[in-house]
């Protein structure tokens, strides 16, 4: 009987796989806060808490297992885009903010 691999995606919170995300995406704890609008000691309880459901080691393991769960397609598709949605609309407030172009496609 084969098993079947539990995604962190139905791991983790929604807060906590976005915190995953960014942090795989080379975001430092500070500019993930920013993004997710909370504090940085937030993103690291986030981050533990990840750490202690998913079974990782460390963040560096995290990060592989995000970013190839990712490239393998294992996540619902649907969901991975509702998730990183919010990630996106956050992104083009920090832009439009600072300045920059407002177009930006994190999740397509």
């Amino acid at each position: 009987m084969a098993h079947r691999l539990i995604t962190l995606l139905e791991t983790l919170s929604s807060q906590q796989f976005r915190t995953v995300v960014l942090l795989a995406l080379g975001l430092e704890t500070w500019q993930i806060a920013d993004l997710l609008q909370t504090s940085e000691q937030s993103v690291l309880t986030y981050l533990n808490d990840s750490l202690r459901r998913s079974g990782c080691r460390d963040a560096q393991e995290l990060s592989v297992r995000a970013l190839e769960e990712c490239d393998h397609d294992l996540y619902d598709e649907s969901r991975l885009k509702r998730e990183m949605a919010t990630l996106q609309d956050a992104a083009q407030k920090i832009l439009t903010r600072s300045g920059a172009s407002p177009q930006l496609a994190l999740a397509n």
